[in-house]
């Protein structure tokens, strides 16, 4: 549904494919968006949305609502709702003998069908029953370590309907797809980020058979986030021995200025931890923006701390933009919009301490040493696979380190 409300967005807008827009075009969509609304989407947000710009989980219900009422609906449900209308067919008025005529003939034309159905079924009547999903074949194996990386997916979809469409999804995002032919078993896909991503073979529009794919860094990775593919930077460019990050003379270096583009940049440590799980570890570190005056001027920051087939999303702002922000674990997610999020909202004069931490029953989230918000946990227990911080603007991190519930720690940047 949420490639529905892209294409109707993109038909309005007359711009031609958002996958050809250039950062120009989804900053005057921003602004388009603002005007009619009074509701501000970033760039980056937007980007994301359109599948140009990383996506770590489900867009926020409050984005969907603010792009439905751009397209003059109430919400995203009333959006879905009307998406699924039905347009009911003029009535026709018949004489009573002209009816008769017809409701015979219409009978023996259904007899005649079910026999000719009976008999002799056809390839369309075929692909009517329901899918074996034992048939199909599905496993991706990455070929190198490091990012970008290479995918080969070994697929079996040769028992599908003749006039099948087969297509390999990349990961939750259903406009990542790649139709290849039934009758082959190797397709290639490559990924620009880092991360740990649910690949999936579809069968005309069902997902019958689903694949992990875990693509990590060797150590940590810096990027500049433009447009769909990013700037990679050097360990030398991320690393001045006291802290990991990335300062402007760096963007500098690149020809890029932040007061006046929209830009994010980002850090990943993204591994495989041993026997670190979702219900008993705990991450911290420090975490400051460098820029003062950035394009939206928020000083946001996102954490993300990626588990198998999830992640949790901590974000960070400057307190007059708690408004912004979106807070989510184990698919429980948290709207700045309509909660009160003021406990994310900071002063970056000097490192913000966080630190997450989870037993069977609770993830407690503190920043600078008071509980910020807690989510319980459930029957919610998956290994750790890494952290990943996303900045608006520039920022750094120091002293990062995973712990598990044994005490056994794991230091992942100076302090």
């Amino acid at each position: 549904m949420i490639r529905v409300l892209v294409l109707q967005i993109e038909e309005q807008l007359g711009w031609g494919s958002g996958q050809d827009w250039s950062n120009k075009d989804f900053e005057a969509l921003s602004e388009q968006i603002f005007k009619a609304t009074k509701k501000r989407l970033s760039v980056t947000t937007l980007k994301r949305i359109w599948g140009r710009a990383e996506m770590v989980a489900n867009p926020s219900m409050a984005t969907l609502d603010i792009l439905s009422e751009y397209m003059g609906h109430t919400d995203w449900r009333d959006f879905t709702k009307a998406s699924n209308v039905t347009i009911k067919p003029p009535r026709l008025s018949f004489s009573k003998k002209r009816a008769k005529q017809l409701l015979v003939l219409g009978s023996a034309l259904c007899m005649a069908l079910l026999v000719w159905f009976y008999v002799f079924p056809t390839q369309e009547n075929k692909k009517m029953a329901p899918m074996d999903v034992s048939q199909f074949g599905f496993k991706g194996n990455v070929v190198s370590k490091g990012i970008p990386n290479s995918v080969i997916f070994e697929y079996d979809a040769s028992l599908a309907q003749p006039n099948a469409t087969i297509e390999i999804q990349q990961d939750w995002d259903d406009r990542k797809r790649i139709s290849v032919n039934k009758m082959d078993s190797i397709a290639t896909c490559i990924y620009y980020r880092p991360g740990f991503f649910k690949s999936k073979l579809v069968v005309d529009g069902t997902i019958v058979k689903e694949d992990d794919v875990f693509i990590g860094t060797e150590g940590w990775l810096g990027t500049i986030n433009k447009d769909s593919i990013p700037i990679y930077l050097s360990k030398n460019e991320i690393s001045n021995g006291e802290h990991l990050g990335i300062d402007l003379s760096t963007l500098s270096t690149y020809q890029i200025d932040p007061k006046i583009t929209d830009i994010t940049t980002s850090l990943y440590y993204i591994t495989d931890f041993p026997e670190v799980y979702t219900d008993d570890f705990e991450v911290s570190m420090g975490v400051k923006n460098h820029l003062d005056q950035t394009f939206g001027g928020c000083q946001g920051i996102e954490i993300f701390i990626l588990y198998d087939g999830g992640a949790i999303g901590i974000p960070l702002a400057k307190k007059g933009c708690i408004s912004n922000l979106d807070l989510f674990a184990f698919d429980q997610y948290v709207d700045g919009k309509n909660n009160d999020l003021s406990t994310f909202g900071v002063s970056f004069d000097n490192y913000v301490e966080l630190t997450c931490t989870a037993n069977k029953e609770t993830l407690k989230i503190k920043v600078n040493g008071s509980l910020a918000y807690e989510f319980p946990i459930g029957d919610n227990s998956h290994s750790i696979k890494g952290v990943s911080v996303h900045f608006e603007g520039v920022g750094s991190v120091k002293d990062v380190s995973v712990k598990k519930g044994d005490g056994e720690l794991f230091v992942l940047a100076p302090s």
